[in-house]
């Protein structure tokens, strides 16, 4: 793209001097008109004369390539435009982005440390959004974990002790009494990797987590994603309840 725009800014700019060339050799010469002001006491003839010109503006080939140059700017800089919001996609992580933590025995991403001086530790009562993608695919989340008529979702926090095994129903569930609209009465089933995933993070706090052991993620597959396939967990701590 950028070679392709050099080249470009190159032939406008020789394209212009040849131009700006052109005009000055056919530029007409200076006319000279005769303005008569006769009185009394002089001749027709006694003129005064005086010069005119159109005068052209010079433009040097190097304000015209500064002036290209500060256009290419603008135009390859989409972030300056009107209405252009700074909300680029997300970096997808690569496997050298995580670091091996020992407390949640996995390698883990820390994306967002949170706030507060509360660090999860075994034991602790969880509120947790999670994510589980697979090439890009959000294959289980409990951004979408129950089932409304229409075929429309509803967001769950999920809520469990960290440290103990994890299932399908969370601790505390929602009402069930919304008309009749919910389908079924458990949520998706989290990996087995988020009963510790959470250990060391503040309330707010976001983090990456590769599960790349079968028994801590779907030994059987779930959705899109195959059976003991490795995953990217994504969890968003929202509240924190310390052991007693």
């Amino acid at each position: 793209f950028y070679s392709l725009l050099l080249f470009t800014m190159s032939a406008l700019i020789n394209q212009s001097g040849t131009l700006l060339a052109t005009r000055a050799a056919t530029r007409a010469p200076r006319s000279r008109v005769s303005i008569c002001a006769p009185s009394r006491g002089q001749h027709d003839d006694a003129c005064s004369t005086s010069s005119s010109s159109d005068e052209v503006p010079h433009f040097s080939r190097r304000m015209l390539a500064v002036g290209l140059v500060g256009a290419s700017l603008v135009v390859a800089s989409p972030s300056k435009a009107v209405g252009f919001k700074k909300e680029l996609k997300k970096k997808r992580l690569g496997a050298e982005d995580y670091i091996e933590n020992e407390a949640v025995g996995l390698k883990i991403h820390e994306n967002d440390v949170g706030k507060g001086s509360e660090e999860v530790a075994p034991g602790d009562r969880v509120v947790v959004h999670y994510d589980c993608l697979y090439r890009g695919i959000d294959v289980v989340s409990s951004r979408a974990a129950r089932l409304l008529g229409g075929n429309r979702t509803v967001a769950e926090p999920y809520e469990y002790v960290v440290g103990e095994p994890v299932t399908g129903i969370p601790l505390k569930k929602i009402s069930e009494g919304a008309n009749g609209l919910f389908a079924g009465s458990s949520g998706p089933k989290p990996p087995q990797a988020l009963s510790r995933a959470v250990l060391g993070m503040k309330k707010g706090g976001k983090r990456s987590v590769l599960v790349d052991q079968a028994d801590l993620g779907y030994p059987k597959g779930v959705g899109e994603m195959p059976a003991g396939e490795t995953f990217e967990l994504v969890v968003e701590v929202l509240e924190i309840f310390k052991k007693a």
